[in-house]
C-alpha cells in the first residue's frame, strides 16, 4: 500500500545518523573526503554521458535527466542532474522497497536486483518519469543504491505524451508502477519488459530502449562504486556519504542564519488548469527562523478535476530546483540540505491533492512554484552576502511542451515532447545582468536544445524557422532572456496527433521584480491546408517569425490563434503548427536601463523599436538605429512624471481593487474568492 503524505515528506530528509556512522566519519584522512567525494561525482558524470548515449526519448538527449548515488538507506549522497527535481524524489522509492520488501520473503533485495518505479503515491512526481534503481552490494553487504531516472513522453494514457489534458482522476493517466522488482542477477526479465511494452503501444521501442537505458546508467553506477570500495573498504564509504550529508546540512544552516528572520510571502495566479480556462492561485510564505525555513502553501487553491493537481511531497521537491541553483548552489546535492527545512501543504488544495486525483500533470499544478521561489527568497537575499544571487524567474508563459505521436517517416511508431523549445527558454535578469537569452529549462538549468537536423530526422516534423523571439523577455533595468520560436511543418507522413500544454493564456504566471516587468503571454497558432509546400518548390521567400507569419500572411491557409495549452488534435500533412517558448522576468525599473543597451538590442532584433520607444523611452533614430541620448533622457524625464500623475495613495488604491472581482465562470476552481479556501466537493470515479 502507498505510505502517507506524511512519511514521504520526511523521507525527503536524510535519515538520523546512527552512532556507526560517527565513527566510519572518524576513518577519513585528511584529503581524502575532497578526493573520494570528488571520485563519486565523476562517477556520476560518467554514468549520465552513458545514459544519454544510450536511450532515445528526446527528454533525456535534452537533459531532463538524473543519475544518482544513494546510501544503504536510500538518503541521496550525489547526483549529476539535468533536474534537481528527480534527485530529490529517487530516494523515495528506495525507501519505500527498503522498509516494504527487505525482510518479504517473496520480495528481498539481493545482489543483482533491480527495481522499478513511476507512480506518484510511491515518490514519483508524474507518470512519465520513469525510476531504475539498484542496490549496490559488496561482498554480500548492501552499501549503497544507485539511480537513473528521466521523463519519457508516453505512458499508455488517454491521450498521447503521458500528460493528457483531459485527465479526470489516476484512471486517466496509463502505466502506474508502484515499486517492483523488474530483474535479477543483473538481467531484466522479459515477462516484465513484455508488460510494460504492452503498455506503452504507442511508442514501444522507446519504452525498451529507455528502460535498458535507465538501467545500463544506474549498473555503471554500481560496477564503479564496487571498484572504488574495493580500494577503500565500505565502513569509508559509509563515512563518506555521512561526512557530505553533514557538510551540506551545516552549509545550509549557514547559509539561512545569515539571512533575517521574518515571514516573506509571494502569490502567482494561472488561468489554465488542462483543457479548462480557470483562474487558481498558489502562495507561499516562508519562516525565517534562526537557520530554519518553513514552506507554508496555505492559501493555495484546492484540488480540481483535472490533472493540474500535485502530492505534497512533489510539492516540496520543486523547491530543489531553485535551491540547488541559486541559494544552495555552491552545497554538495545531497539530502542533507533539506534538514533544516520543514513544509505545511494544506491536504485537499491543488499541491496535495487527494489519492486518487490526476497528477499527470503536477508540474504544471507547482509550475508556479519558479516564480515564487524566486520573489521569496529573494526578499530574503537581498540584505545577505548573497545579493548577487537575486534573480527573476526564468520564463514560463508557454506554448511547450510540444507532444507528438504517430508513425515516424521511418514507418516507426513514435510518442514524444520537442526539445527545443522546451530547453531554450529565457532565464531570468540578475540583480547585475540580463537573463540569458535563450538560456534553457526552469526545470533542467543544464538541459540542451536538440539540434534541428536531428528532430527532422527522427520526427515527422519539417522546421519553417526556429530562431529568438523578439521582445519576449521582460523589460528591466536588466531584461530577461528571451526564448525561441518554432513554426513545424508535417511533411514525412500523412497525419500525427499532437497537443501542447500550458497554465496561463491571459495572466502571467512569470513575474518581474523590483519594478522588472514580467516576459508576455504568447499564443498558439496553426495553419491548416497551408500551401508552404508550394512556396518552397516555386522558390519563394517564407516568414522567418511568428509576427511576420501573423502579419503578412503570405502562406494561405485556415490561421487559427489559440490558447496555450490545445488539447490532442489530428494533424495532417502540410499543416503548420507553433511551439513557443517563454522569455524571463526581468530585474529593475525600465527607465534606468543603459539606452546603448536598449539600442543593442534593437539592432540585434531581441526587443522592438516600438519596446524601446514606448517601454524603454529610448530615443532611436528610425534610420540608423543611432540613439540620441539627449532626447532619451528628456523621454524619461517625462515619464517620470506622468508615473506620479497616475499614481494613487496605496490606502485609495486599494479601496477600488478590492471591489474587482473576476468573472464568476473564472473562479469555479479557484475557492473562495478571493481567498482561496475550498468550497465545493470534488468526485472522482
Amino acid at each position: 500500500m502507498p505510505v502517507s503524505r506524511t512519511q514521504l515528506l520526511e523521507w525527503i530528509k536524510p535519515e538520523a545518523f546512527t552512532a556507526a556512522e560517527l565513527e566510519y566519519i572518524k576513518l577519513l584522512k585528511p584529503g581524502d573526503y575532497e578526493i573520494y567525494s570528488e571520485k563519486l561525482s565523476t562517477i556520476v558524470d560518467e554514468a549520465a554521458e552513458v545514459f544519454v548515449k544510450t536511450g532515445v526519448t528526446s527528454m533525456l538527449h535534452s537533459g531532463d535527466l538524473v543519475v544518482g548515488i544513494y546510501s544503504p538507506a536510500g538518503d541521496m549522497i550525489v547526483a549529476s542532474c539535468g533536474t534537481y527535481l528527480h534527485a530529490v524524489t529517487a530516494q523515495l522509492p528506495i525507501k519505500y522497497v527498503l522498509g516494504a520488501f527487505q525482510e518479504e520473503p517473496t520480495v528481498g533485495i539481493k545482489e543483482g536486483d533491480i527495481f522499478y518505479c513511476n507512480d506518484g503515491l510511491y515518490g514519483g512526481i508524474h507518470n512519465p518519469d520513469q525510476i531504475a534503481f539498484m542496490p549496490i552490494f559488496f561482498e554480500g553487504t548492501l552499501i549503497a543504491w544507485s539511480c537513473a531516472a528521466v521523463h519519457q513522453a508516453e505512458t499508455g494514457a488517454v491521450e498521447p505524451g503521458g500528460m493528457p489534458l483531459s485527465a479526470k482522476s489516476r484512471h486517466y493517466e496509463g502505466m502506474k508502477l508502484s515499486p517492483i522488482k523488474i530483474g535479477e542477477n543483473y538481467q531484466i526479465r522479459a515477462d516484465l519488459m513484455e508488460m510494460m511494452e504492452n503498455m506503452i503501444s504507442r511508442a514501444p521501442r522507446m519504452q525498451v530502449i529507455d528502460v535498458r537505458a535507465r538501467v545500463t546508467a544506474a549498473n555503471r553506477i554500481r560496477i564503479r562504486i564496487q571498484e572504488f570500495v574495493a580500494a577503500i573498504e565500505p565502513a569509508v564509504l559509509w563515512g563518506l556519504f555521512r561526512q557530505m550529508l553533514l557538510n551540506s546540512e551545516q552549509g545550509a544552516r549557514k547559509r539561512i542564519s545569515d539571512w533575517p528572520d521574518g515571514k516573506f510571502s509571494a502569490v502567482s495566479f494561472s488561468d489554465t488548469l488542462g483543457t479548462v480556462e480557470s483562474l487558481v492561485r498558489t502562495k507561499l510564505t516562508i519562516i525565517k527562523q534562526g537557520d530554519h525555513l518553513t514552506f507554508d502553501f496555505s492559501g493555495t487553491s484546492p484540488e480540481n478535476e483535472g490533472p493540474v493537481n500535485a502530492f505534497a511531497h512533489i510539492t516540496a521537491a520543486h523547491t530543489a530546483i531553485y535551491l540547488y541553483a541559486y541559494a544552495f548552489h555552491d552545497l554538495p546535492i545531497t539530502s542533507g540540505t533539506f534538514a533544516p527545512l520543514d513544509f505545511i501543504i494544506p491536504q485537499g488544495s491543488l499541491l496535495n491533492a487527494g489519492s486518487e486525483a490526476a497528477i499527470s500533470q503536477s508540474v504544471y499544478a507547482c509550475w508556479q512554484l519558479t516564480t515564487l521561489t524566486p520573489i521569496v527568497f529573494s526578499k530574503m537575499m537581498y540584505g545577505s552576502k548573497q545579493r548577487e544571487l537575486v534573480t527573476s524567474a526564468a520564463g514560463n508563459n508557454h506554448t511547450v511542451p510540444f507532444v507528438y505521436a504517430g508513425i515516424n517517416q521511418w514507418g516507426v511508431k513514435i510518442a514524444d515532447l520537442l526539445g527545443y523549445p522546451f530547453n531554450a527558454e529565457g532565464g531570468g535578469a540578475r540583480s547585475d545582468m540580463d537573463g540569458v537569452d535563450c538560456y534553457g529549462f526552469p526545470y533542467a538549468h543544464y538541459g540542451r536544445g536538440p539540434d534541428v537536423e536531428d528532430v527532422e530526422n527522427e520526427t515527422m516534423f519539417l522546421h519553417l524557422f526556429q530562431n529568438e523571439l523578439i521582445d519576449s523577455g521582460g523589460p528591466g533595468k536588466y531584461r530577461g532572456g528571451t526564448a525561441v520560436q518554432t513554426m513545424l511543418l508535417l511533411h514525412h507522413t500523412p497525419r500525427a496527433f499532437i497537443n501542447t500544454m500550458g497554465v496561463t493564456s491571459r495572466i502571467t504566471v512569470g513575474q518581474g521584480l523590483f519594478g522588472g516587468y514580467p516576459p508576455p503571454i504568447v499564443p498558439g497558432v496553426q495553419i491548416s491546408g497551408s500551401d508552404v509546400v508550394e512556396l518552397f518548390q516555386a522558390e519563394k521567400a517564407v516568414p522567418r517569425d511568428i509576427i511576420e507569419l501573423a502579419r503578412d500572411k503570405v502562406i494561405h491557409g485556415d490561421y487559427r490563434f489559440e490558447r496555450t495549452a490545445r488539447p490532442s488534435r489530428l494533424l495532417m500533412k502540410g499543416d503548420l503548427i507553433s511551439a513557443i517558448g517563454s522569455g524571463g522576468g526581468g530585474y529593475g525599473d525600465a527607465l534606468e536601463r543603459d539606452p546603448l543597451l536598449v539600442m543593442k538590442d534593437v539592432k540585434q532584433k531581441r526587443i522592438s523599436y516600438q519596446a524601446a520607444r514606448d517601454i524603454y523611452k529610448v530615443a532611436l533614430d528610425p534610420d540608423t538605429g543611432h540613439c540620441d541620448l539627449e532626447e532619451t533622457q528628456k523621454m524619461r524625464q517625462a515619464e517620470r512624471k506622468d508615473r506620479l500623475t497616475r499614481g494613487k495613495p496605496y490606502a485609495e488604491f486599494i479601496k477600488e481593487w478590492s471591489l474587482l472581482k473576476p468573472p464568476d465562470e473564472m473562479l469555479i476552481n479557484y475557492g473562495t474568492w478571493p481567498d482561496a479556501k475550498a468550497n465545493r466537493p470534488i468526485i472522482r470515479i
